[in-house]
């Protein structure tokens, strides 16, 4: 578990875009928003589940937050994992980090991989079922946002400002030490940059994490908002979700005081080398104590 302030400063990045898909609904036709941003999968139900989930009745649900760097009808491997869960009974959430090197059994995959590939290879449904069967919780929707499209919804919002942790360059751009403010184009090259040192993948994903904050923090204030229809359209461009509409306002009206406390969880593993490869190993012990963790919570 981590402190307080350690989740306040990142339960946004993510429970916030659940709450700007919502958002987005009254800025534009519902109809025009649910078809930007509905995925196939709206009617899968975990496997995990003998009966259907109800939020009417307000029982606690899960969904895997992704974030991935699609270019076009390209998939590439998944950036961040995460599992959400939400039960209104307690009025809390739990988000679980699990690192995106994982070694876990794929479905359909004769030998173990990384969990990032899972996406690459089967798109979210399969990514769904993967971490399903690796943390043993029913996983009922995804919220998958693009960050390829961070150019489009920085500018749309008139830029950001982030606090930039060391300097370099890239893309002709160079981001100094400190306090920085961005346009689109910037934030998309801020993001993109990984060849700093050998932390450079881990260095950029902190930078995603950032910006998407940034995003989350201004777009939550909206009195300081002017251009809520291209914000919104610029949303819907780079989010997916099988949530239905229904589902989104019920959440809305049942779930609120929920999203106001937030337990953040990271897995604890070590990097080991098998058959040449690296990965993140979790030990089955770590697996167990945090599938609890979520099931308790999921009354499962």
């Amino acid at each position: 578990m981590k402190s307080k302030q350690w989740i306040r400063k990142h339960k946004w990045v993510w429970i916030s875009a659940l709450i700007l898909l919502l958002a987005a609904l009254l800025f534009i036709p519902i109809y025009e928003a649910y078809q930007s941003i509905s995925d196939p999968l709206a009617e899968r139900q975990s496997n995990l589940r003998e009966e259907a989930l109800q939020l009417e009745k307000k029982e606690p649900f899960s969904v895997l937050l992704l974030g991935v760097d699609d270019d076009g009808e390209v998939r590439r491997n998944a950036g961040t994992i995460m599992v959400l869960t939400v039960n209104p009974a307690v009025q809390s959430i739990k988000l679980l980090h699990i690192p995106r090197e994982t070694r876990v059994d794929i479905p359909g995959q004769d030998q173990p991989d990384k969990l990032n590939h899972a996406y690459k290879t089967g798109g979210v449904e399969l990514m769904m079922e993967t971490v399903e069967e690796f943390v043993d919780v029913p996983i009922d929707y995804f919220v998958k946002i693009n960050m390829e499209g961070v150019e489009d919804v920085v500018d749309a919002m008139g830029g950001i400002t982030v606090e930039n942790e060391k300097a370099f360059s890239y893309e002709g751009y160079h981001f100094r030490k400190g306090r920085i403010s961005l346009d689109g184009k910037q934030a998309l090259a801020y993001i993109r940059m990984r060849q700093l040192n050998e932390n450079g993948e881990e260095e950029r994903h902190e930078r995603q994490q950032k910006v998407i904050e940034e995003v989350i923090r201004k777009g939550a204030d909206l009195q300081s908002l002017t251009h809520y229809d291209k914000i919104a359209t610029a949303l819907m461009n780079n989010v997916k979700t099988n949530f239905t509409i229904k589902e989104m306002f019920q959440i809305k009206k049942h779930y609120q005081a929920a999203l106001q406390h937030l337990d953040s969880i990271n897995m604890q593993g070590s990097a080991k080398k098998i058959n040449g490869v690296y990965y993140d190993v979790i030990d089955d012990s770590e697996i167990k104590k945090i599938s609890k963790i979520l099931q308790k919570h999921l009354d499962y």
